[in-house]
């Protein structure tokens, strides 16, 4: 499984985020770093075909491009999620397009969050909202995980969860993070993409 990019620009106006980006990306564990500004957000956006490129090619060999959202899972802290629903009522929504590899409850017990099971997200922390993306983008069915910034709004007890996960699904999941904390990313630096 790979997704290749072949001399892929995106602009926005006359502003080039991205130029001429060459790269390979298997089933493995990846970092992209950078400033702000840099274009990480934008690469992990095309990579996972919300959005387009304004120039070059991405070829997904591994399916077909009307089917990439089947086996790619993209988790933002800046991604809504439907407030207005319990985390039960969430997760029993969300299983209706994904399949989860765990049951609603042995999930929230891993999250720590069962006590949290019939209370609106809308009242939740941005900790615990955060936790509940995290949930639902390891636990899902995909081939690759895109996480832009994932620590973001999480405690110390959240970062362990997040950590063990990486660890958990490295080598079975492709997983593409894009961060400014390089503790995020536990790579090796050949597979850090370092964009200025």
């Amino acid at each position: 499984m790979e997704i290749i990019f072949n001399n892929v620009t995106k602009s926005f106006g006359s502003n080039e985020v991205i130029k001429n980006f060459n790269f390979l990306f298997e089933k493995k564990s990846y970092g992209i770093t950078g400033q702000n500004g840099s274009g990480k957000s934008t690469l992990l956006k095309l990579i996972g075909n919300l959005i387009l490129p304004s120039k070059g090619d991405i070829k997904y060999n591994f399916i077909s491009k009307k089917d990439i959202l089947k086996h790619i899972f993209f988790c933002a802290p800046y991604q809504d999620i439907i407030s207005e629903l319990t985390i039960k009522e969430f997760l029993l929504f969300h299983i209706k397009f994904r399949k989860l590899r765990f049951n609603i409850t042995e999930l929230l017990n891993i999250f720590k969050l069962e006590k949290y099971i019939d209370t609106k997200i809308e009242n939740l922390s941005s900790g615990t909202i955060q936790k509940i993306k995290l949930m639902i983008t390891f636990y899902s069915e995909s081939d690759f995980i895109l996480l832009d910034e994932p620590t973001t709004n999480l405690d110390d007890e959240g970062k362990k969860i997040y950590f063990k996960l990486m660890d958990q699904f490295s080598g079975k999941k492709g997983i593409i993070v894009a961060t400014n904390d390089k503790k995020d990313i536990l790579l090796d630096k050949k597979d850090i993409i370092n964009l200025t």
